[in-house]
């Protein structure tokens, strides 16, 4: 090989492996100090091994300490200290003479890293000139090559390790954004969902007779179910963590007359309910979690038909059962159709958008599907497949 082709050569060994960290950093979302450290280590301690062992022809030792700097420059003892022993069982007095040179610079020279490069390449050039015995052959432009080469690649990398550590604090400051918004988004869940059983709750309250015992018997029932409904809600939103789900066989005609007589409750809306449904229909699921959903969509369906209209809900027995709920409001254009299903998206002046997304979140937790049909001014289908 020749002298261009080894520099060539030494070059790609000396920037490959950190390279290969710098491929590891953007692909590893965890960012362990630790072990991105350790990895750091390896790979300078491999790019220095790899220069060293292509320097046969004794013209590429500029290169080679490349990675010495960097340990240097990024304060990576073990890397410092496992060159080190590679050059001393290498009996090399040249790579260990310029290895202290490297030492004592770290102790004197500013931190600043361009002038810690030029003061080595000076000591470089220095070491060369000193320790090269036969002074007669050395070949200065040689020397000269390999000195910017080795400078350029040390910018280069240097360049790098900015970029990386500006990218990793940029994905950092994302994720605490990420966090935030979920967070938010949950206090957001928590303030839609706990407003349906207040509200049922004040509903009772103001129905209710203290000296009646008829509404003593009927209502502190249904107010304490939904006072239990509304700490289970708030102890699942407390633990920020998945859906969970607590699964019993439950009659949905059942359910389906209850959440249609708490909605009645309203005095304000003129809603009609048709109910076609036979007595007895039952399903294995959570009835809390299926009670907000239902709630939810009736509640869509009543702000869509301003508080006077007709709310369908058939339930169909085949292969699968199938839930149609169906209200004659104002309906969704396609746009709206489609966006129904991010958070935080809504129509309405003070919604929050999250109720279409914890239904579906819900019934698919569920194992069951949902979907949602509707027309500008033709009313909204809801559409839930339950299988057997």
């Amino acid at each position: 090989m020749d002298f261009f082709d080894v520099i060539i050569i030494s070059a790609i060994v000396t920037i490959c492996p950190i390279l290969l960290y710098f491929i590891y950093l953007i692909y590893n979302y965890d960012f362990d100090k630790t072990a991105n450290e350790l990895i750091l280590d390896l790979c300078l301690i491999t790019s220095f091994y790899l220069t060293y062992k292509i320097d046969t022809i004794n013209i590429s030792n500029f290169l080679i300490f490349i990675p010495l700097l960097i340990s240097y420059l990024k304060k990576r003892n073990i890397s410092i200290l496992v060159i080190f022993a590679l050059t001393v069982s290498g009996n090399n007095l040249y790579f260990i003479s310029l290895e202290i040179i490297f030492y004592l610079l770290s102790k004197v020279v500013k931190k600043d890293r361009i002038y810690i490069i030029y003061y080595l390449t000076l000591n470089f050039l220095m070491a060369i000139l000193i320790l090269n015995n036969d002074l007669n052959n050395i070949n200065f432009i040689k020397i000269v090559v390999q000195a910017i080469v080795g400078l350029f690649i040390t910018i280069f990398i240097l360049k790098l390790f900015d970029k990386i550590n500006k990218l990793i604090n940029i994905y950092m400051n994302l994720n605490e954004i990420k966090k935030e918004t979920k967070i938010q988004e949950s206090l957001f869940k928590i303030t839609h969902e706990i407003k349906n059983p207040i509200a049922v709750c004040k509903g009772y309250l103001d129905m209710y007779d203290i000296d009646n015992i008829e509404h003593s018997k009927k209502y502190i029932p249904i107010i304490k179910s939904e006072i239990e409904r509304t700490l289970v809600l708030l102890q699942d939103f407390l633990c920020l963590r998945k859906i969970k789900l607590d699964k019993e066989e439950l009659d949905l005609a059942m359910l389906f007359d209850e959440v249609v007589e708490e909605m009645s409750l309203y005095k304000e809306q003129k809603i009609k309910y048709v109910k076609q449904y036979n007595d007895e229909i039952y399903v294995e699921g959570d009835y809390n979690r299926l009670k907000q959903v239902i709630l939810n969509i009736f509640k869509n369906s009543v702000e869509a038909m301003k508080n006077k209209g007709v709310i369908i809900i058939q339930i169909l027995e085949k292969e699968t059962t199938i839930v149609k709920i169906k209200d004659n409001g104002i309906g969704m254009d396609e746009e709206t159709l489609k966006r129904i299903i991010e958070p935080f998206y809504t129509t309405k002046i003070n919604g929050t958008g999250l109720g279409v997304p914890l239904s579906i979140e819900i019934i698919e937790a569920h194992g069951w599907k949902i979907k949602y049909e509707s027309e500008l001014n033709e009313g909204t289908t809801v559409i839930i497949e339950i299988p057997k």
